[in-house]
């Protein structure tokens, strides 16, 4: 690339004789991106130049630059908004105050941008969950459930829980609107004839929300049944490490729609998550998971006994997660996806009304 590439043990090669990258300056988060303006606009110019469809992922830097050069090119724009950092930034305190403050005046700069850029190109809004899409409402904007596993990577399960120590599984990144802690806490009350164990993978890159982690483990006196696995790589890594456990639980204080949710039951496993953002978008509480609020370790200690206990319950989540997922494939979003782009909202999923 042009500008070189950060180091990253996440970055996996791309050999596609028919993508091409256009490269901007480097940038690893939405203030080291601000010195790069010109550079950034220079990427817009050339790819909406060039391209015949804008198709945009998340937050990008100048989010309004991409839409008035969209706007300039007439390039209909079919923009996927994944998360929603005004409700994460609101939900907990990541690096300070004043950091905080600034970042969630960015996001909301962000989404008025992002309003107004729809509005002027007359663009599609596909949204992760009908709580995020209420947020960018148009007369294009839809809520759907996005994954990135494929029908042929699924496997089917009849039953987890019955080993004589039960392997609980979280996967997400290490950041404080996870909620790890409440996991943490929940566990260390559980009430169950087995033992248990814990096994938090992903990777960490706020140290000081990981000192504070460790912290609790030791006070908590689970530091023997807890195990930070690091990074796993997408596909079977991955898939391998949701195999071996019995149930995940997601106690997360803010959420899109969670692909490791899909990917989880897409691997037979019963599944327990907080009930935020768009989750309740992509399963339903008592038949395919069990929803508990957020910031309550008793509720989440209740409900991973009731999993271990009920196996009619544990089995009946099993087998309605499997089928449930088959709705949110790479394939069915690739639809949604498409469907949009060629502005046909028959191939697209609920369309959310202007409010």
């Amino acid at each position: 690339m042009l500008y070189g590439s950060p180091p990253s043990s996440t970055d996996l090669p791309l050999d596609a004789s028919n993508i091409e990258l256009v490269p901007q300056p480097y940038w690893d988060t939405s203030l080291g991106s601000l010195p790069h303006f010109f550079g950034i606009l220079r990427a817009y110019l050339r790819t909406c130049r060039e391209a015949d469809i804008i198709f945009v992922r998340g937050m990008c830097p100048y989010i309004g630059a991409l839409y008035l050069c969209a706007f300039v090119f007439q390039r209909p724009v079919c923009h996927w908004i994944v998360g929603d950092p005004v409700a994460l930034l609101r939900t907990s305190k990541r690096r300070g105050r004043l950091l905080d403050s600034f970042a969630l005046l960015y996001a909301l700069q962000d989404r008025l941008q992002t309003r107004v850029g729809r509005w002027l190109t007359d663009g599609a809004f596909l949204c992760n969950g009908r709580e995020l899409a209420k947020a960018f409402p148009s007369p294009r904007t839809v809520a759907t459930v996005s994954s990135a596993i494929m029908q042929r990577e699924f496997a089917s399960r009849i039953d987890t829980c019955d080993g004589a120590t039960i392997r609980i599984i979280f996967v997400g990144y290490i950041r404080p609107e996870k909620g790890i802690e409440y996991l943490l806490d929940a566990v260390s009350q559980l009430l169950i004839a087995q033992s248990w164990e814990l096994y938090i993978v992903g990777p960490s890159d706020f140290p000081v929300y990981r000192r504070r982690l460790d912290d609790l483990v030791a006070s908590l006196g689970i530091s023997e049944r807890v195990f930070w696995t690091g990074y796993s790589s997408y596909g079977e890594p991955l898939f391998d490490r949701l195999r071996a456990a019995d149930l995940l639980v997601l106690p997360s204080l803010s959420e899109g729609t969670p692909h490791v949710l899909v990917e989880a039951r897409a691997n037979g496993l019963p599944c327990i998550s907080t009930t935020v953002g768009g989750v309740p978008s992509s399963v339903t509480d008592g038949y395919d998971a069990l929803l508990v609020p957020s910031k309550n370790s008793r509720a989440l200690a209740n409900a991973i006994e009731r999993v271990i206990r009920d196996g009619d319950l544990r089995r009946t989540l099993i087998r309605n997660g499997l089928n449930s997922s088959r709705s949110h494939t790479l394939e069915r979003f690739i639809g949604v996806v498409r469907g949009q782009l060629g502005r046909n909202p028959e191939g697209a999923a609920t369309s959310v009304p202007q409010v």
